[in-house]
């Protein structure tokens, strides 16, 4: 027999004999509590880490307030969660959430605010198979298996409803109070410590992930149910006289941060292939967040980071609507988790519904050649103007060695693991700019297709959707709240580029490039390019406004 099949068989009986040993009864309270001094005490080790170093290293008097504080914050929520026999199981969930959560907080850096959360929740089975590791597997194993197995050992002591919630209330209430009284007992250094250190709240286990994910799934539930706004309806275009039909591609990368963007100056040559184009690159980009959830709406709202409103950009159309009413053929073309709402309800098309799998044999995702096709395929034949997007997989980490075929693979050795602890930190940012070069091929390949089209004129425009962390101050990945993110999260890099006779003055764009730019360009600058009038057009905000020609 298997030895993992015979193993789990052999927990299975020891899991049934168990259910006849004799219980110790329990009242869920008493459960919460110990559930509480276990997470705080061994599944926080990030939080205490970062707190010693706020504070120097100094193990003080406010170091053990702040245990205090935690300690009764946890009862007071986890008290508040457990209600009779299904008690036993809210712990399971809750052991399992933590270590888990505690594994990426630690080995990643991960903080859970409501942005991470949408992360998770908008998560694809290909996405969670990476991060799920052997190595995280492991971790779980280790830090949850004991609690879950002593949890057989404990009858839930049941009694009614109304004296359960009269009692749970009372324990939670002085809980709060007890650390209310703390924080006042050490307010000055707690306050000044949660105002420049505004990351600890976010590692708080778990807390922080069950408000996050409150939080994230109140807004995704608020967004689904409202009716999208209509972007301005008395929006209008100048007619098209006396010219070719237009063209606008705009490749939304992923994950790509500006420092390791050959264009911009980076050490390595990571865009040899670009470097021989006539690209305009703008190097000083600002994202509009550190998460696709958060930069891709953004990007595309009229909103945008300056006027920043979640709710106000997932509840109203994008730019794509927009154009879409006024004429404007607009497909989106994704490889990668969807359009986060920018597209809803127009014309959309799966990578890997493009027919030609040969670019999807090797990993769960397709490689972003795959894009190449999709664009050549939607190109647009008659004099209907068009916009296409294209969504790469782009960068996406942890597993940035499956965004590349192996003959791309130049910077060598590379980090060719989903684990990111099992790799020295050169390997991992070898395999990165490995995933960068093969950009660069995929986005040169595209131009040199439209460099062949005569029958229309063509601008093309590529960014970024956020930046990434590779081991700088130990963070890896992205998604760090936006106020605290390092810059290697929020700086991506961003290119145009032009067919011979489109309308544009080339020289005054690549005096433009010099300036600093930001993702709420984009808005302003696509309807600048189709002639749109609308009160949401800002000329200031548009890259092309003074390089129009003709």
């Amino acid at each position: 027999m298997n030895p993992v099949i015979s193993s789990v068989m052999s927990i299975r009986q020891w899991v049934s004999k168990s259910a006849n040993l004799p219980k110790i009864k329990v009242r869920p309270e008493l459960l919460a509590v110990v559930l509480s001094l276990y997470f705080t005490f061994f599944c926080n080790d990030e939080l205490w880490s970062r707190l010693l170093k706020s504070q120097a290293g100094n193990m003080g008097l406010f170091f053990w307030t702040v245990c205090g504080i935690v300690v009764f914050l946890q009862i007071a929520t986890i008290t508040l969660l457990m209600w009779g026999k299904s008690s036993r199981y809210v712990a399971v969930f809750l052991v399992g959430c933590t270590v888990f959560a505690s594994y990426f907080s630690r080995h990643y850096g991960v903080q859970f605010d409501a942005s991470m959360m949408q992360n998770v929740f908008a998560t694809n089975v290909p996405e969670a198979n990476e991060l799920l590791t052997v190595s995280a597997g492991w971790h779980a194993l280790k830090l949850g298996l004991l609690p879950i197995i002593g949890l057989l050992f404990f009858e839930i002591q049941e009694t009614s409803l109304r004296k359960e919630f009269y009692f749970k209330a009372g324990i939670a209430l002085i809980c709060l109070a007890l650390a209310v009284m703390l924080i006042f007992s050490q307010f000055k250094n707690f306050s000044s410590t949660m105002r420049n250190h505004k990351d600890i709240r976010y590692q708080i286990l778990p807390i922080s992930v069950l408000v996050s994910s409150v939080t994230a799934l109140a807004g995704n539930t608020k967004n689904q149910i409202m009716e999208r706004k209509e972007i301005d309806p008395g929006a209008s275009r100048k007619p098209a006289s006396g010219r070719k039909p237009k063209t606008v591609v705009v490749v939304v990368g992923e994950t790509v941060r500006a420092a390791n963007w050959g264009l911009s100056g980076y050490a390595r040559q990571t865009t040899p292939e670009l470097s021989g184009l006539p690209v305009i690159n703008f190097p000083y980009v600002t994202t509009c967040g550190t998460n696709t959830e958060t930069s891709v709406p953004c990007m595309f709202s009229p909103y945008g980071r300056n006027q920043y409103d979640e709710d106000k950009i997932r509840s109203t159309e994008s730019v794509l609507h927009l154009l879409h009413r006024l004429n404007v053929d607009v497909t989106w073309i994704d490889n990668q988790s969807g359009c986060k709402g920018v597209c809803a309800d127009l014309k959309t098309i799966e990578a890997k519904a493009l027919g030609d799998q040969s670019f999807c044999k090797d990993t769960a995702n397709c490689l972003d050649e795959v894009l190449v096709q999709g664009l050549m395929k939607t190109f647009g034949k008659g004099e209907k103007d068009q916009l296409i997007v294209l969504h790469q997989l782009g960068s996406h980490g942890p597993a940035y060695y499956e965004r590349y075929p192996k003959e791309f693979e130049k910077f060598k050795p590379a980090c060719r693991s989903s684990d990111l602890g099992n790799c020295k930190n050169s390997e991992i940012v070898n395999a990165y700019d490995n995933s960068i070069g093969y950009t660069d091929h995929v986005l040169s390949r595209m131009i040199h297709e439209l460099e062949g089209v005569k029958d229309r004129d063509t601008f093309f425009i590529y960014l970024s959707d956020h930046g990434e962390s590779l081991g700088e101050n130990n963070l890896y990945l992205h998604g760090i709240p936006y106020v605290i993110a390092p810059l290697f999260q929020t700086r991506a890099p961003m290119f145009f580029w032009h067919s011979d006779h489109f309308p544009v003055n080339h020289a005054c764009l690549s005096n433009k490039a010099k300036k600093p730019a930001h993702h709420d360009n984009l808005y302003h600058s696509l309807l600048g390019l189709f002639d749109v009038t609308s009160r949401t057009y800002v000329r200031s905000y548009d890259l092309l406004a003074e390089c129009h020609a003709g």
